[in-house]
């Protein structure tokens, strides 16, 4: 798949910061920048997620257990 382009503008601070740690880090902004946006991406979605997990997570939830379910009928019933 090829790249895509998007431009994002950050502020001086930010833009400054991304700069300083590219030096210090002697790798290209843009490499920086794509690896600490992916971490950003990855973290928001996880946060998401346990969001999710936590709102079923409820005290009167019935909890079954792997072995008992019948997996066959519920693949072919998810098809």
């Amino acid at each position: 798949m090829a790249d895509s382009r998007i431009n994002v503008t950050f502020s001086n601070e930010t833009s400054g910061c991304l700069a300083d740690l590219a030096k210090a880090t002697k790798k290209p902004v843009q490499e920086l920048a794509e690896k600490l946006i992916r971490r950003a991406i990855d973290e928001v979605e996880d946060i998401a997620l346990s969001q999710i997990v936590d709102e079923c997570d409820t005290p009167d939830m019935e909890m079954i257990r792997s072995k008992d379910i019948d997996w066959n009928t519920v693949l072919k019933d998810g098809a």
